[in-house]
């Protein structure tokens, strides 16, 4: 069988030191960050975790290899091949995993990751068995007699396999903002560079560790915007939250067409305190969740669906053809119609809205001119219920009368 082996540098066996070790010592802080931070671990949190627990580990095996390179003791040359072996198969484990959070971060579909992610998993596998006959045909790398550690031109699979994992992660992420108008806080692109230039630099010059440390630098930065997710983020309905409306107004207002408008709907549940006295708080936050979901489906441009405050939602876009005021308020009228009449929603939802346009000179007057028709909408909703009501006790009355006028004629004709 013929080697082609690619050209190896020189070891720098202290700088390889210095760079896993601050990799596994950036790890190690964000993992003591998290373990006092949160009490209750969803499935996205293991999975990070899982991330992180192999970047560890990963740079641990990795001067692990570096350091038994041409070392004569015994049983150096099993430890160099079978450590370059868990190398590379752990990296495609770590790039897959990496692909698996951020679908999950996306949809949050477990149906989904059952259905796709088994045939997802078939480039690891095949890494999987390449690294295990490694150990036996040298076919990605081989150790010499004098344990001296070469690769061969094969190993550039392994690297594609790796690449295409953290692309296809990076590739899903902008493809759901699109798709769902909805912006994670996750700083894939900081994640990806540093990654893949961190990979290919140890690709073309092997002596150095590059990757592991630019990993642990990406998943970092990666810790630190998730944060930023708690703070903007509402719990109940997954929707953006008070603090982060002026953030978004501003950056939308910078990055608008020539002569755009920036609209923005205020929208109130109507009777909702109604209807947490009578059905009860839990089934006031699946009302909450219902026009959450109403509002996404609704709005089918980019933009920005935000819990206000309470059972007001604020929905910001930037005016279009496809997307006018109006539209968007019909359309939101006829999702709920459909969602009172299909039983979706635990009790009948009705909204009350007030539209204005965005001026970043006077914001103040966005917020009034939005409160303002929206009450008075609701004004109007109030005033039309208890009419409503009204003609309703009319009938009633009316009703009862004319069976206690039944009730009593006989008595009189006897």
């Amino acid at each position: 069988m013929m080697m082609i082996s690619m050209l190896e540098g020189e070891i720098n066996l202290q700088a390889v030191v210095i760079a896993n070790v601050l990799g596994f010592g950036l790890m190690l802080i964000v993992m003591l960050n998290k373990r006092y931070r949160r009490k209750i671990i969803t499935l996205d949190d293991k999975l990070y975790n899982w991330m992180c627990y192999l970047c560890m580990v990963l740079c641990l095996v990795e001067i692990a290899t570096f350091w038994v390179d041409g070392k004569g003791f015994s049983g150096a040359r099993q430890l160099n091949v079978g450590g370059n072996a868990l190398l590379y198969l752990l990296s495609a484990l770590f790039a897959y995993l990496w692909c698996f959070y951020l679908d999950y971060k996306c949809f949050s579909d477990l149906h989904r990751l059952r259905r796709w992610y088994g045939l997802a998993a078939i480039p690891a596998v095949g890494v999987l068995l390449v690294c295990v006959a490694n150990l036996f045909v040298p076919i990605m790398f081989w150790v010499g007699e004098d344990n001296q550690f070469y690769r061969t031109n094969w190993v550039v699979v392994c690297y594609l396999v790796t690449f295409g994992y953290l692309a296809a992660g990076a590739l899903l992420v902008f493809w759901h903002r699109r798709k769902e108008n909805k912006y994670l806080f996750m700083p894939v692109m900081t994640f990806i560079i540093p990654v893949y230039l961190g990979c290919l630099a140890q690709l073309l010059c092997y002596g150095i560790a590059t990757i592991w440390v630019s990993v642990a630098l990406g998943l970092t930065v990666l810790y630190i915007n998730l944060q930023k997710e708690q703070v903007y983020l509402d719990p109940l309905t997954a929707l953006y939250n008070r603090n982060y409306l002026m953030h978004y107004l501003q950056a939308l207002s910078q990055r608008r067409r020539k002569g755009g408008r920036i609209l923005g709907l205020l929208l109130d549940v109507n009777d909702f305190k109604q209807i947490n006295d009578t059905y009860g708080h839990l089934c006031g936050d699946e009302v909450l969740q219902q026009m959450a979901r109403i509002l996404q489906l609704a709005l089918e441009v980019p933009g920005a669906v935000i819990r206000y405050g309470g059972d007001e939602f604020v929905v910001i876009w930037e005016e279009s053809p496809q997307e006018s005021g109006q539209q968007l308020q019909e359309k939101i009228h006829r999702y709920l119609a459909v969602c009172n009449a299909s039983g979706k929603s635990p009790c009948p939802i009705s909204v009350s809205i007030g539209m204005g346009e965005f001026d970043l000179e006077n914001v103040d007057a966005f917020f009034h001119d939005m409160d303002k028709r929206m009450y008075s909408q609701k004004q109007d909703y109030y005033q039309k219920l208890g009419r409503d009501r009204r003609r309703a006790r009319d009938a009633t009355i009316q009703r009862k009368g004319e069976g206690e006028h039944h009730e009593i004629q006989p008595q009189i004709t006897h």
